[in-house]
């Protein structure tokens, strides 16, 4: 990190009451959308605080304030209501005007304490661990099951409307601002013939047959952080998404995370597929903590896996089409990659629905 930078962080922090000097400052680069920095401050008496000081993207997030607003209402809300052996979720310090994030030339930034001894995994076939995130992705929903929704803002409007984002991705193809579509016409034909599959839950939501309720809608287990000795989930973090949505949507997005048997941006695509183990686990540590399911919830829960994920590629190819504007790539052609990694995955899900579903009725009956 260079001079100028650390300086700006500097800025930030001074509008804290955090006394010390920087003695490092190393930016995180797991994340697509933020801009995350781990920094150590050296007090007056010897003793280090470590933060975790975080650019909010404008982008992105196009009114910071409310996705503060609800990272607020739902901490409250939570630890309102967990008892001491559930996993916490990240809030962020006030700072000397008593608000929970900063702006700084037109920049919003946050600041939270670094939780120690604290890991993250972007790829584990450890069956406690898995049964341990959909527990605590679970519990997080069943802990908000009774917050109001008209309390939360929606941050980004129709984030999970799969409809909507296949027509927005339709219209990307057409649109082609770089000429990248003409090479990856397999990939668009594969959103083609799925568009009636992908939008089903799109469909029931519109006839009222399923309930909308707060939602992480990024639960991804590497947005869990776990013990790095004991792996026992510690806290819930990148609440920047939550608002009303879908159950189905929360714990399909989670399986095509833990459940996938490579890593999310995999380029040899035949090591892509779903691990049906690894679903199990995940699918009975979320079933046994999310107990207010209705019946045509858990009727389409393994839908919701499909869904996501064919929501997902179709986002990834439509930045790359774009110019890798929305998702942080690191390398040439990194979104085509990351689409065609959920495609090859999505596929796997479909010839295994029927088992998909057989396993969350099974976890289901588990709990009863």
């Amino acid at each position: 990190m260079n001079l100028e930078s650390i300086d700006f962080l500097k800025k930030v922090i001074e509008c804290y009451d955090l006394p010390g000097e920087i003695t490092s400052a190393t930016q995180c680069v797991n994340g697509h959308i933020n801009g995350t920095y781990h920094v150590t401050l050296l007090k007056s008496d010897g003793k280090k605080d470590d933060l975790i000081v975080q650019r909010i993207n404008h982008y992105v997030f196009e009114d910071p304030e409310k996705v503060m607003h609800n990272i607020r209402e739902i901490g409250r809300h939570v630890r309102s209501r967990k008892s001491d052996t559930d996993c916490d979720i990240i809030s962020f310090m006030d700072n000397k005007e008593g608000k929970n994030f900063t702006e700084l030339d037109g920049e919003y930034w946050r600041i939270c304490s670094f939780v120690k001894d604290s890991v993250t995994f972007d790829f584990v076939e450890n069956s406690e661990i898995l049964y341990s995130a959909g527990y605590a992705f679970g519990r997080f929903q069943e802990l908000l099951s009774d917050l109001p929704m008209e309390s939360l803002h929606v941050t980004i409007e129709d984030f999970h409307n799969t409809r909507k984002r296949l027509n927005d991705f339709f219209k990307m193809v057409d649109l082609d601002p770089l000429g990248r579509a003409k090479d990856v016409k397999k990939d668009i034909e594969f959103f083609e013939n799925h568009v009636k599959l992908a939008t089903k839950l799109s469909d029931m939501l519109d006839a009222e047959e399923l309930p909308r309720r707060v939602t992480h809608n990024d639960t991804k287990y590497n947005n869990i952080l776990m013990h790095k000795e004991t792996f026992k989930p510690l806290c819930v973090i990148d609440l920047d998404t939550v608002m009303p949505g879908l159950a189905m949507h929360d714990f399909g997005d989670a399986i095509r995370f833990a459940a996938n048997t490579a890593v999310e941006d995999e380029t040899d695509l035949s090591k892509v597929g779903l691990d049906l183990e690894n679903y199990r686990e995940f699918t009975r540590g979320f079933m046994s903590a999310c107990r207010s399911l209705t019946k045509n919830e858990i009727d389409t829960m393994a839908l919701g896996a499909i869904t996501i994920t064919i929501e997902l590629a179709s986002r990834f190819l439509a930045d790359h089409i774009n110019g890798d504007k929305y998702f942080r790539i690191h390398r040439e052609n990194h979104n085509l990659e990351r689409a065609r990694c959920q495609i090859r995955l999505a596929q796997d899900m479909i010839d295994k629905y029927d088992k998909m579903c057989q396993i969350v009725n099974e976890s289901v009956t588990e709990n009863k």
